[in-house]
C-alpha cells in the first residue's frame, strides 16, 4: 500500500504553492474522476486538476510528485482486492470538527471528479444515484461535533460508508474490462 504523506505537511505544501484546497478534496477529486468509469493517464488527471484547482496553470514538479503520489494511491486502493482502499483525512489526533471538516471537504472533491466526466446521470444504477444522492447530503454536514464518543462513533460510520460507497461506484464503473469480448462466429 503506498503511504500518505503526512496531511499537514501536504497542506503546506498546497498553499506553499497557491492552492489553497485541503489534501482531502484533492484526493477526492482523483478517486471521482477514476471511480467515474473513464481510465485517465497521467496528464489528463494533471490537467483536469490544474483547471480546477490551479487556474489552468501547470503545477511544479514538487506537486506533480505529490499528486503522482496520491494518484498511485488511489489507483493501488481501488484495485486492492482486499478493500484497503483508504479516504485521505486528517489523522484520528487531530479535533473531530477538522476530521469531519477533512471528510466533507473528500466528499466534495469525489463530487467534483466524478462530475467533470460522467456527464450521463442517467445512465447510472439505482446504487451509483444513490451514493450520488448520499454524497450530497454529507458535503452539506454539520461539522460542529463535540468530542463525545457518540460523535466520534457516528463520524466514524460516515466515513466507512463513504469509503464502501467509493468503492462501489468503482467497481461498478472504474475498472477497466481486462478481458477482451469475445467473438461470437457465425455459422
Amino acid at each position: 500500500m503506498v503511504e500518505f504523506p503526512d496531511y499537514q505537511a501536504a497542506q503546506l505544501l498546497l498553499e506553499k504553492h497557491d492552492i489553497f484546497v485541503a489534501p482531502a478534496e484533492v484526493h477526492g477529486a482523483i478517486s471521482g474522476l477514476l471511480a467515474c468509469g473513464l481510465n485517465i493517464d497521467e496528464k489528463e488527471y494533471l490537467t483536469l486538476l490544474s483547471d480546477v484547482f490551479n487556474d489552468g496553470q501547470a503545477f511544479s514538479p514538487e506537486l506533480k510528485t505529490f499528486f503522482a503520489t496520491l494518484y498511485s494511491q488511489v489507483v493501488e486502493g481501488f484495485n486492492d482486492e482486499e478493500f484497503h482502499f483508504e479516504l485521505y483525512l486528517p489523522s484520528g489526533d487531530e479535533s473531530l470538527v477538522d476530521q469531519a471538516n477533512g471528510l466533507v471537504a473528500w466528499v466534495a472533491g469525489f463530487m467534483l471528479g466524478f462530475g467533470l466526466k460522467q456527464k450521463d446521470y442517467g445512465k447510472l444504477s439505482a446504487d451509483v444515484k444513490e451514493v450520488i444522492k448520499d454524497f450530497t447530503e454529507i458535503s452539506r454536514l454539520d461539522t460542529s461535533f463535540d468530542d463525545s464518543n457518540e460523535d466520534e462513533e457516528a463520524l466514524h460510520e460516515v466515513i466507512e460508508y463513504v469509503r464502501v460507497s467509493s468503492l462501489l461506484c468503482f467497481a461498478e464503473m472504474g475498472k477497466e474490462r481486462t478481458t477482451a469480448p469475445t467473438k461470437k462466429t457465425l455459422h
